[in-house]
């Protein structure tokens, strides 16, 4: 009789117990899905974010790139074009001093009219 009274009197407690659990188990189940949620979210904010900034500094090494490459042609323009003018001038040198040596009276002292002639404008 006693057994039957304990067994009448303990059966709500293991419920409660029972449901106790379930409800601690479902909890937990819970709080661990909205972890992995948070998880994935921050991945996925750090991916984002990652590929943001890899494309801003893809973009930024392109330009300087480019703007290297048209600061190295403009050099070369330069310097063929500085060639081109510099020997143009040697040329035009060689051209006067060989008009000033078969000019006559090559050791006479001052500027005759065709030296001066010969003398850049």
């Amino acid at each position: 009789m006693i057994e039957a009274w304990l067994l009448k009197a303990a059966r709500p407690l293991i419920i409660v117990l029972l449901l106790i659990l379930a409800a601690l188990f479902l909890g937990w189940l819970t709080i661990t899905t909205v972890n992995g949620m948070i998880a994935d979210a921050v991945a996925s904010t750090v991916s984002e974010r990652n590929a943001f900034w890899t494309a801003g500094i893809e973009a930024a090494n392109r330009k300087a790139a480019e703007a290297e490459a048209n600061q190295a042609r403009r050099a070369l323009d330069l310097e063929r074009d500085t060639n081109v003018k510099l020997d143009a001038l040697r040329t035009q040198k060689q051209e006067r001093e060989n008009e000033n040596a078969r000019l006559p009276n090559g050791d006479s002292c001052g500027l005759g009219r065709g030296r001066v002639r010969l003398l850049p404008h």
